[in-house]
């Protein structure tokens, strides 16, 4: 960056202190130093704010070209370009490509704002009451779960986004039937997250229940609406497991029912219970021992009667 500074300071003290007598062309060429000076200064103090990848691969091709441009107005360019030869073509090639790829990481955030923001129709409201879960299948006169048209996806975005923690986002995924996998991006941000499971429950007709999932997530359902223990079966969404066993259980019971299902507590990760509950269930889920966890719950009923 030095260097091109002083090149293009050399430049600019050569051609305005030059005889009366040398081409005005010359004269009019050098205000064209400024704006390069410009440029680089620009993309240094944007790199300085925000030292990212990007903008360090931005600052590199801009001051790159900024010095090849001083050479090759400075010195013969036939013959400088004569003993370059190749390789710069090779020079260009890479700084093309460099700013192809310092363009597509600026735009990048641009395209994941703009498909958050990609409106389906007006959000429905939904009400701030405890919502009542069932087991029971919908009645066909109610709206069909998938009936995705009343939903925004910004509005959702900026709900999720505002409101909900890190665990509050994966209890998301999980009522959702989501594979975490699928939707965690490799640099965790959250806000790719967010975006990734927005994008992923449209795909799949679910933008409805992400909206009844996220409003079940910010209203806590009470102990006394959810479905009777008896009621509770391997068939039930595994999301009325979830809010039962928050509902009902604490810390020590939870790790009571574990060690009986000979399950390492620990193997359930760190957090709270909410964290532990979900894990829990996304364990036996995925070994199909469901069904050993209900009739663990079952078993103090079986002994009342």
């Amino acid at each position: 960056m030095i260097s091109v500074t002083f090149v293009q300071l050399l430049e600019l003290s050569r051609l305005f202190f030059a005889p009366p007598n040398q081409n005005v062309t010359i004269r009019v060429m050098s205000w064209l130093v400024i704006p390069k000076l410009l440029i680089v200064i620009v993309f240094l103090f944007i790199f300085l704010r925000r030292p990212t990848l990007t903008w360090g691969i931005g600052l590199l091709c801009v001051t790159t070209a900024v010095l090849l441009d001083t050479f090759l107005g400075t010195f013969n360019t036939l013959e400088l370009l004569g003993e370059i030869g190749f390789f710069f073509y090779i020079i260009v090639g890479i700084l093309v490509g460099g700013m192809a790829v310092w363009a597509w990481g600026i735009l990048k955030p641009v395209r994941q704002t703009t498909t958050a923001a990609e409106s389906l129709a007006p959000i429905a409201t939904l009400a701030n009451t405890p919502v009542l879960i069932s087991d029971q299948p919908t009645p066909e006169t109610a709206v069909p779960p998938h009936s995705d048209t009343t939903y925004d996806r910004q509005m959702l975005y900026e709900e999720i986004q505002s409101r909900f923690g890190s665990e509050d986002i994966f209890d998301l995924t999980f009522d959702l039937g989501i594979n975490e996998n699928d939707v965690v991006p490799l640099n965790n941000d959250p806000k790719q997250l967010i975006v990734n499971i927005i994008s992923l429950a449209e795909n799949n007709s679910q933008t409805g229940d992400l909206a009844l999932a996220v409003e079940r997530i910010l209203t806590p359902v009470p102990a006394a609406t959810l479905p009777r223990l008896e009621n509770i079966s391997v068939n039930s969404p595994p999301t009325i497991l979830r809010h039962y066993l928050i509902a009902n259980y604490d810390m020590d019971e939870l790790q009571t029912m574990a060690a009986t299902l000979k399950i390492d507590w620990e193997e359930l990760g760190t957090g709270g219970k909410k964290t532990k509950v979900r894990n829990l269930l996304l364990y036996l889920c995925r070994r199909n021992r469901l069904d050993e966890l209900i009739n663990l719950m079952k078993e103090p009923l079986s002994e009342e009667e």
